[in-house]
């Protein structure tokens, strides 16, 4: 359920030097050769997801290993179990668990001959978001949530979001280049088909930090503009349509505490100056090595999503703009290898002169396809056109 895991990871492992800064200190408990786990996910009524994975030494520069093989499962103090598949690398998931509100649940994760095992959390119900919203200032765009509890019964909350938007490339490519085969004959260049264009392409990026937010100083159960993130001006991301799905979810005091820990000590990383972390105790804690450190910290409840578009219309005068830095190239018949077979540009167009036709326009990939810069031809199943 949080991020910036792999900054924590290594701030797990700084903790364990800090003693070096005044005097030695020897562990008497060793780090196993695989590393501390790490625990990444949400008890939810629904789709439910864990990440496994290992902390890394410093500086902490490559990916966290995944934890693959491992039998994960939800328990609940109804007796209740919910094993979770292996549903991709070091990832746990089942599509919807059916958790009773009146119950506590937790974690049981087994890795080889260790076992894991979370504190029994309680059930909350997480508010709907009331909206989402969106200010526009001369640098850019500012992103907002607002919710609130009339029970009164939140005062936590956590938020993750999705981004995804639309680009397109600088020029519109209606051929490609067919190469020989064996039972083809000699090179060609083709129209594409439907599925074939590379004109329009979707980006997708999930939220990197942690966004709390806590309403226990106000009389009213209420959180009015939650900052989420900022876009500035002329970015690729508001070029035509932009969506943003965000997640909310219900802490306890408990969790809220240990995330808001872990997010100051990630962002007070700046100098030797700067306060020194504070030790991460979450609550799921190892059956076979009691005195091993594992990071994370399990909750349990239900998520409330919102989704928002923004399109290049609302913004006018946004300032983004794509062009080819290269003018388009005549490619004729004879030269189909060496322009295109080898990559070097992509058909676009057919050229006529007086007397007919006379070849193909192209140019360098990077200006026609828009895949190189990222993003997937494949539209979102909820995109609106």
């Amino acid at each position: 359920m949080f991020r910036n895991i792999k900054i924590l990871s290594s701030l797990l492992a700084l903790l364990l030097l800090l003693g070096q800064c005044k005097e030695t200190y020897i562990s008497p408990y060793k780090s196993p050769t695989t590393g501390y786990l790490v625990v990444e996910g949400y008890i939810a009524k629904g789709p439910t997801s864990f990440t496994l994975s290992r902390v890394i030494a410093l500086p902490g520069d490559s990916a966290l290993p995944a934890v693959r093989g491992a039998s994960v499962q939800v328990e609940g103090s109804d007796n209740s179990v919910y094993p979770l598949a292996e549903t991709g690398i070091g990832v746990y998931s089942a599509d919807t668990l059916p958790l009773n509100p009146t119950a506590k649940y937790r974690l049981r994760i087994t890795t080889g001959s260790d076992t894991y095992l979370s504190d029994l959390v309680e059930y909350k119900t997480t508010p709907p978001i009331d909206s989402i919203n969106w200010i526009r200032d001369p640098s850019g765009v500012n992103i907002y949530v607002n919710t609130h509890d009339p029970a009164g019964n939140t005062r936590y909350y956590q938020w993750d979001y999705q981004e995804t938007w639309q680009y397109t490339s600088a020029e519109f490519s209606a051929y490609r280049f067919k190469a020989q085969s064996a039972h083809d004959g000699s090179d060609s260049v083709v129209a594409r088909a439907d599925s074939e264009y590379v004109y329009n392409c979707y980006r997708n990026r999930a939220s990197t930090v942690l966004f709390l937010g806590t309403s226990t100083k106000l009389a009213q159960d209420e959180i009015y503009r939650q900052p989420l993130t900022f876009i500035s001006s002329a970015r690729q991301e508001l070029s035509v349509l932009y969506s943003i799905n965000v997640k909310q979810y219900a802490l306890t005091k408990e969790a809220y505490e240990f995330l808001s820990l872990m997010k100051a000590n990630t962002e007070s990383l700046g100098s030797i100056f700067d306060a020194q972390p504070s030790e991460l105790r979450g609550n799921i804690h190892s059956l076979t090595h009691p005195e091993e450190p594992v990071v994370g910290y399990i909750s349990a409840g239900s998520i409330q999503q919102q989704r928002m578009f923004i399109s290049q219309t609302q913004v006018p005068g946004w300032g983004y703009f794509f062009a080819c830095d290269h003018p388009d190239h005549l490619v004729v018949p004879d030269s189909l290898d060496f322009y295109f077979k080898a990559d070097m540009f992509t058909p676009l167009a057919r050229q006529y002169g007086q007397f007919g036709f006379i070849g193909w326009t192209g140019n360098y990939m990077l200006c026609v396809d828009c895949t190189v810069q990222g993003g997937t031809t494949k539209k979102p199943s909820f995109w609106p056109y």
